[in-house]
């Protein structure tokens, strides 16, 4: 699930309407780890590798969000560390994203094996701050963007 949101960011970055930004390419996305730090948080970290042609550094700033289940809100989400990708390079690197259950009960209630979810049942509510070095800032909305959508789109 996780994953799809890292993705949609990448890929809204690239088409950001800046000079050259659409030519800004997400090459791979690879989930790396996922710890479960308690019983209601867990951190998730991907590695990537982005080419960005362009003339400025590309900065994910911020990001965080909710995803909701049936219209209720399942878990929140927050990105950790901002990470640069330095102009014309291609940069391989980490981003860690935080993941916390709003509320335990809705986990035991779906039932713990997350093999039988549905992905279709999950929604996003997310917003991203992605700033450049040429003083450009901003900021995407997601508003239930279904998972299932995001996953097919990627």
């Amino acid at each position: 699930m996780n994953r799809s949101l890292f993705l949609a960011i990448l890929v809204i970055l690239a088409t950001v309407s800046c000079t050259n930004y659409s030519n800004v390419d997400v090459k791979y996305v690879k989930l790396n780890s996922f710890k479960l730090v308690s019983t209601s948080k867990a951190s998730i970290e991907f590695d990537y590798t982005v080419d960005n042609p362009t003339g400025s550094s590309i900065v994910i700033s911020t990001a965080d969000g909710i995803i909701t289940k049936k219209g209720v809100d399942f878990a929140q989400l927050e990105l950790m560390k901002s990470d640069t990708i330095p102009p014309r390079t291609l940069k391989s690197g980490k981003i860690n994203i935080d993941i916390t259950l709003l509320d335990p009960i809705s986990l035991l209630s779906m039932g713990l094996n997350i093999a039988s979810w549905r992905v279709e049942d999950f929604n996003v509510n997310a917003k991203v701050v992605i700033k450049t070095s040429s003083s450009h800032r901003k900021t995407l909305r997601f508003k239930n963007v279904p998972l299932g959508n995001l996953t097919g789109r990627l």
